[in-house]
């Protein structure tokens, strides 16, 4: 394997939790909120999230994973790119957000 191959497999190795970490005793709140009825099914909040937070259900609707205050980078592209407004975001009050440990 050459230096490179491993430089590539050395990245897909690290965890996003030694990245990114929360305080535990805070609560960010529902920074995430969204309007089913609004979504028009654009696929967009999907192909942005990082986290794979969004997915579509049957329904074609966008749907959010349950643990997205844990898991949610706060990037608010998911946000910025629903056409129909259907995703609100707001960044989590004081001391509850992502602390990011590099970079």
């Amino acid at each position: 394997m050459g230096n490179k191959d491993q430089e590539q497999s050395d990245i897909v190795k690290i965890n996003i939790n030694q990245l990114v970490f929360r305080i535990e005793a805070k609560d960010p709140g529902d920074f995430i909120s969204y309007d089913e009825t609004k979504c028009n099914g654009c696929n967009g909040c999907v192909m942005v999230c990082s986290a794979n937070l969004w997915s579509l259900a049957e329904n074609k609707k966008a749907r959010l994973a349950p643990k997205y205050k844990e898991l949610c980078m706060e990037c608010a592209a998911c946000h910025e790119i629903c056409e129909s407004d259907a995703i609100v975001f707001k960044y989590p009050s004081g001391g509850s957000g992502i602390i990011i440990k590099h970079g």
